[in-house]
């Protein structure tokens, strides 16, 4: 008997290219290409709450749209507008299949988070980063060229934030947490 796993008994509810939602158990699964690379799932979303809790506030930027559960929670909290910016145009487009009804308040741009952070004129109360799907040593260094360069659009008393992963080794969980403290 084989024990159920999403890309085995899951359903695609949305596609395109090698980027595919399955829905699971009741739960969405975002993976990437051959090999079933996955990127997110949705039962991360209750732990995505609770580090997002009281945050988000006036004009946010999200770097990285994954299943646009951060999205979703972010616009919720009644915030005047969402720029998010993803590098996959495959994941905006099974975004945009799973959520037909478009927020006037969320603009989705595709490129790559280093080069808006560079050309932003726009300027941001509040900034959350989760465009990767590990912490280590190379997303700690990505972080920190992201935060510096995040600095420059942050308005006066604005907060800057990353999805933080429990599964984070413990070798990178203080560093990941300082690099939001400077």
């Amino acid at each position: 008997m084989t024990t159920p796993i999403y890309f085995t008994h899951g359903k695609i509810v949305a596609e395109s290219k090698n980027i595919k939602v399955y829905d699971f158990d009741n739960n969405l699964f975002l993976e990437k290409g051959p090999g079933h690379n996955l990127w997110i799932c949705g039962y991360e979303a209750e732990e995505l709450y609770s580090q997002l809790d009281g945050k988000p506030i006036g004009d946010c930027l999200e770097l990285g749209l994954g299943l646009g559960i951060a999205s979703k929670f972010i616009l919720s909290r009644g915030v005047d507008s969402l720029t998010t910016v993803e590098i996959n145009g495959d994941v905006i487009e099974v975004y945009s299949q799973l959520n037909p009804e478009k927020d006037e308040r969320h603009r989705i741009i595709e490129g790559s988070t280093i080069d808006y952070l560079r050309q932003a004129e726009e300027m941001y109360d509040f900034i959350f980063m989760d465009f990767y799907d590990v912490i280590d040593e190379d997303t700690l260094y990505e972080l920190d060229i992201c935060i510096n360069l995040s600095r420059n659009i942050l308005k006066k008393g604005g907060e800057i934030m990353g999805w933080f992963d429990p599964y984070t080794p413990e070798e990178f969980i203080d560093p990941f947490f300082e690099l939001f403290e400077k």
